[in-house]
């Protein structure tokens, strides 16, 4: 039985798989990515390990997916955020010639959305949205059951759509962009200063309890317990549970956050009218509260009329969404480049 073999390069891992026909990932390896040693002796290691994984089965093609904008007609990658040195070089053909395969790439959320629509929470939809949150939020989509790419192959970017005008900076230059408040980096510095506020609230007033009122029931996050004094441990999963939990700290900050994601997917759904919107990443680690504050959002802002085809849900492939993706892309790109 023949496979495919697809591959996700971040800016700290690459994984890279063998994925079968019906989407289960059979083998598997993983390399550090070196990403500021540049893009050439990343690729020697990456044709070494493509070779082991061909030598375990026969192998058709190899799919690329690769985070910042991409070309996928030529394989090129440009402006990638987290790989200092990458922007222009054509992996497609670095690739090509070291293995005599023929190589696709893409867009890394472009390739978890072909995953999830194929074999994870968006199969049976015509229209869908994929996001993918992380150190990033990126985006793709499926309308009418064939992959958006768009004119300059830069379509889906959600997390630099705008949801505030005068909002704080972000990466990309811009500002007040999505990313900016549901990016992992800033839930978790927002989840930080808000149960260090709590902290120096308690402690301030911890020998003024006749004039604290509500202050006076406030109890000390678990937060610190759960991530450590100086909250260094603290992640979208530890916060997730937290919130689960019921704090009252990482209640707030998972609200918030899935108030700003709904607007963001409140944007989509004005735009493209999918039938289901489904959410990865790291950050869908906080869980059940963000699915509710999304979809209590969506609901309060958007047009939802009755009989609106519409569901938000979180994804089912977690980290092989991009593996298993990029091992499609030959079959769905082949018609549209």
């Amino acid at each position: 039985m023949s496979c495919d073999i697809g591959i996700d390069i971040g800016g700290t891992n690459i994984k890279l798989g063998l994925v079968d026909a019906q989407g289960s990932v059979v083998a598997r390896r993983r390399l550090d990515t070196r990403a500021g040693l540049g893009p050439k002796r990343a690729m020697v290691r990456l044709g070494a390990a493509i070779e082991e994984l061909r030598a375990l089965k026969r192998v058709r093609s190899v799919g690329v997916g690769i985070a910042g904008l991409v070309d996928h007609e030529h394989g090129v990658v440009r402006v990638p955020p987290n790989l200092p040195g990458w922007h222009g070089f054509g992996v497609k053909r670095a690739l090509e010639d070291m293995t005599g395969l023929p190589v696709w790439c893409s867009n890394d959320a472009n390739a978890v959305c072909l995953g999830e629509w194929l074999h994870g929470a968006g199969r049976g939809c015509d229209n869908l949205f994929s996001l993918t949150l992380g150190t990033g939020c990126g985006g793709g989509a499926i309308v009418n059951g064939r992959l958006l790419l768009g004119a300059n192959h830069a379509a889906g970017e959600l997390g630099h759509t705008v949801i505030q005008a005068d909002g704080p900076e972000c990466r990309c230059g811009g500002k007040g962009c999505l990313e900016r408040y549901v990016g992992a980096k800033y839930v978790i510095q927002r989840a930080k200063q808000a149960a260090r506020r709590q902290a120096r609230r308690i402690r301030v007033h911890r020998n003024q309890m006749s004039f604290l009122g509500d202050a006076a029931h406030d109890r000390l996050t678990m937060l610190f317990e759960l991530a450590g004094p100086r909250l260094s441990k603290l992640d979208a999963r530890l916060l997730g549970i937290a919130a689960r939990k019921g704090d009252r700290v990482a209640n707030e900050v998972v609200e918030e956050t899935g108030y700003y994601l709904g607007l963001g997917i409140v944007n989509v759904v004005a735009l493209l009218d999918p039938e289901r919107v489904v959410i990865g990443g790291g950050v869908s680690g906080l869980g059940r509260p963000l699915l509710r504050s999304v979809r209590k959002t969506v609901l309060s802002r958007g047009q939802i009329f009755t009989g609106r085809k519409l569901d938000i849900v979180f994804g089912e492939l977690g980290n092989d969404a991009g593996i298993v993706g990029a091992a499609r892309l030959g079959r769905w790109l082949r018609r549209r480049v």
